[in-house]
């Protein structure tokens, strides 16, 4: 996958449900968009300093390793972990990661509320992954 990713039991995500209002608004689309910002802001950042593992090493910069991970009642045989407002079904739940999750702040892509956060080892096993990259920032 990526040199130095090692995901933990304890890492924090942060469910996000999704039902057919949020679909049809394209509320779940817009949650993609964290990969073009962060291609771009990487991109950027590789032409003001070169390769970016290297100005890592060097200390000019850091890494975050960025997720969001879904799970999808029509994509396997299990129910969605959590009922939507007024007793909805959820569509997709997605769980972003503390990364995803301030990069979609910082870069103004909105979402539903936070149902809860989790840890990655209380996510449903069964999960798809919707979003796995890396994301380098300045010191």
């Amino acid at each position: 996958m990526y040199p130095g990713y090692q995901p933990k039991p304890d890492d924090v995500f942060h469910a996000v449900g999704y039902t057919t209002r949020d679909i049809s608004d394209n509320t779940h689309f817009r949650l993609h968009g964290i990969s073009d910002r962060v291609r771009m802001e990487n991109e950027n950042l590789w032409r003001q300093l070169g390769p970016l593992v290297r100005a890592m090493q060097s200390g000019k910069v850091k890494r975050e390793f960025v997720e969001v991970l879904s799970v999808d009642p029509f994509l396997g045989n299990y129910e969605i972990p959590y009922t939507g407002p007024n007793k909805e079904m959820f569509l997709s739940i997605e769980y972003l990661s503390d990364a995803a999750f301030r990069l979609c702040l910082e870069y103004g892509i909105r979402h539903p509320a936070v149902i809860e956060k989790v840890k990655r080892a209380d996510i449903p096993g069964n999960h798809g992954i919707t979003l796995r990259t890396v994301y380098y920032s300045r010191i």
